[in-house]
């Protein structure tokens, strides 16, 4: 399924795009299954966002699972990247984020590329609902329109691991950006489509709704140095 040029040009506009239905119940069902499995062994992460709130995370994680690989080749994934990024396209990575029902804790606002350090910034993500998704249960907020630059990242963040990062200012958002904050309600197995430099966050989950998801970042093919094993080629060729 690739976008619209009605889809394309909100991509290209706002720097994300809600692309409809990308994995079916099956495989919806086998994602939660797994993720679930990796939960009962301890396999992922639990940084605290907030005292009492936290998120349970495993990134990269088809590397421990090569099962998740299938999801990351899948038609519905490559078809909505290829039709923004073009024919050649390579992974960069794919993660799990678990918020779950009560508890889940909020994600700051930030930009991707504050990380990624992407030049020119060629990559985006997928991030597909592994739960029935709104803004009880904690979507995504997105600020339309701020790829363009990459902002100052000024407010400092301890991670459970003791590695200090910074993230946008969320004053910043509440005053100069509030009115083009948006977020969508995303079924099971459906995505939202995001520029690697988008600003965005996401609220705790108060609900009694676990949010499940699973995030899939590509990137035009050639951006990055590094080996195809760190970075498969996915779809087309590398540049000559």
């Amino acid at each position: 399924m690739r976008l619209t040029a009605e889809q394309k040009e909100a991509y290209r506009r706002d720097g994300v795009v809600p692309v409809g239905q990308v994995l079916d119940k099956e495989q919806v069902q086998a994602a939660r299954t797994r993720l679930d499995q990796m939960r009962e062994q301890e396999l992922m992460d639990r940084p605290e966002t907030e005292r009492g709130r936290y998120v349970l995370r495993r990134l990269n994680v088809s590397a421990g699972d090569p099962w998740f690989g299938s999801l990351v080749r899948s038609p519905g994934v490559l078809d909505v990247a290829e039709s923004v990024l073009g024919p050649n396209l390579q992974y960069f990575q794919d993660n799990i984020f678990f918020k779950p029902a009560n508890v889940g804790g909020p994600t700051p606002w930030h930009q991707d590329n504050i990380w990624w350090q992407s030049n020119p910034p060629n990559m985006l993500t997928v991030w597909i609902a592994l739960d029935d998704v709104d803004a009880r249960n904690g979507a995504v907020e997105y600020v339309r329109g701020s790829h363009s630059h990459l902002m100052d990242h000024t407010v400092p963040v301890l991670d459970p691991k003791g590695f200090t990062y910074n993230m946008i200012d969320p004053a910043i958002v509440g005053t100069e950006l509030r009115e083009r904050v948006v977020s969508y309600e995303v079924p099971a197995g459906h995505a939202v489509m995001h520029h690697c430099l988008t600003l965005h966050s996401a609220p705790s989950n108060t609900s009694p709704r676990d949010r499940r998801a699973y995030t899939v970042t590509l990137m035009q093919a050639g951006l990055l140095p590094g080996d195809l094993t760190q970075f498969p080629l996915l779809r087309g060729s590398l540049p000559s």
